[in-house]
């Protein structure tokens, strides 16, 4: 049976349309929650649950089952845009950042990568849990995303207090290390997607499945 044409309204036309239907999360963390859920190993990814999810309060009540469908649809359009960032080729990429020369772009930086990497992918990557069985090699990888996650969150909390007396050359270092810290995330993210779907194929076969995982 041929696959349902569920286009994807852009980015821009996303945004305004999770903001109309009171979303709890934001453009840039429903995309990459999304992305964690398809790319997980738990192969319990369930868009319509993850979708329910962001409503926590409940669905948005809908006049007819047009508008529903429509709902749901365009919500869909979005999950199969991120599945094709799937495999690591090509890669997922996070939102854009701005310059970092002032104290503000930076911890609005900070923030903007805590909440895409921590309530975004790992959420759904882990589906909602604290833990989560990984295939050999992606642990290692998980682990570097979450220190990663750890340096950013510092960054935010430091330019969220008031100025202190090394705070220029804090702003200073932390700008020059941001890019870098940026660079890592966007390789360990893709190499993730890369050995899970390695794992997924292997499993095709049964005398190559590994009865132990990393975690």
């Amino acid at each position: 049976m041929k696959k349902p044409n569920l286009p994807y309204v852009g980015d821009a036309a996303m945004r305004r349309f999770l903001e109309r239907h009171g979303c709890s999360k934001p453009f840039h963390v429903v995309r990459m929650r999304f992305w964690g859920e398809i790319v997980s190993p738990s192969l319990k990814a369930s868009p319509i649950a993850t979708i329910q999810g962001l409503w926590p309060g409940g669905l948005p009540e809908f006049e007819s089952e047009r508008e529903a469908n429509d709902f749901f649809q365009t919500m869909l359009g979005l999950w199969n845009r991120m599945a094709k960032f799937q495999d690591g080729s090509p890669g997922v990429k996070l939102q854009k950042v701005g310059r970092l020369d002032m104290r503000e772009s930076l911890h609005d930086a900070a923030n903007l990568r805590v909440e895409e990497l921590h309530d975004g992918f790992l959420h759904g990557f882990m589906g909602g849990g604290d833990r989560i069985d990984v295939p050999p090699g992606v642990g290692e990888l998980l682990g570097r995303v979450e220190k990663g996650i750890e340096l950013l969150a510092t960054t935010r909390n430091t330019f969220a207090k008031p100025p202190g007396p090394d705070d220029a050359q804090m702003m200073t270092e932390l700008a020059r290390v941001f890019p870098e810290v940026d660079h890592a995330m966007h390789a360990d993210l893709n190499a993730i997607a890369v050995e899970v779907r390695k794992w997924r194929i292997e499993r095709v076969t049964p005398a190559k499945i590994s009865k132990s995982r990393a975690h």
